[in-house]
């Protein structure tokens, strides 16, 4: 009886325990892939190109998302199993309400908050709705002592 009991556990530890382990194994693998591919594309969000951002850092900045097939492989089944899981791997959308950017060369984007100064002054050298202190054709962060202009927001830049 204990011999039969020993050769259940044997062969239950070696047909189950041990590729589970290797299975996870491979899961957190994937996983460490997974957050290096998207540190790549944290880290080349501002770029101006983040294609080529994305591809100097090793990765491809489309579907695959890997080059070669073993992290391409594991990537995959970490973003199977993780998004079954819970886990979000999607890369961010820019949000539907935030504004355009502006289409003419050198007008600047107004602050939150503010209406968009005229573009040209007026006759008597007054913006009409300027704020005070506001120096007409000059950009607010340009005024000495004025407080710096906020960056436009990201799409990572809302809280997760």
């Amino acid at each position: 009886m204990i011999d039969k009991l020993k050769f259940i556990l044997r062969k239950t530890l070696f047909f189950a325990v041990f590729p589970a382990a290797f299975f996870v194994f491979l899961f957190f693998l994937g996983e460490q892939f997974e957050v290096g591919r998207l540190g790549a594309i944290a880290s080349c969000e501002g770029n101006a190109n983040p294609s080529a951002c994305i591809r100097s850092k090793g990765y491809l900045p489309a579907a695959p998302h890997y080059p070669d097939l073993g992290r391409r492989y594991l990537g995959s089944l970490a973003r199977a199993v993780g998004g079954d899981l819970g886990a979000s791997y999607k890369e961010p959308v820019p949000a539907a309400g935030l504004p355009a950017a502006p289409q003419a060369a050198g007008v600047l984007p107004a602050a939150p908050g503010q209406p968009m100064a005229p573009t040209m002054p007026s006759p008597a050298g007054v913006m009409p709705g300027a704020a005070p202190g506001v120096v007409p054709g000059v950009a607010p962060g340009a005024v000495p002592g004025a407080a710096p202009a906020l960056p436009p927001p990201t799409p990572n830049s809302r809280a997760l």
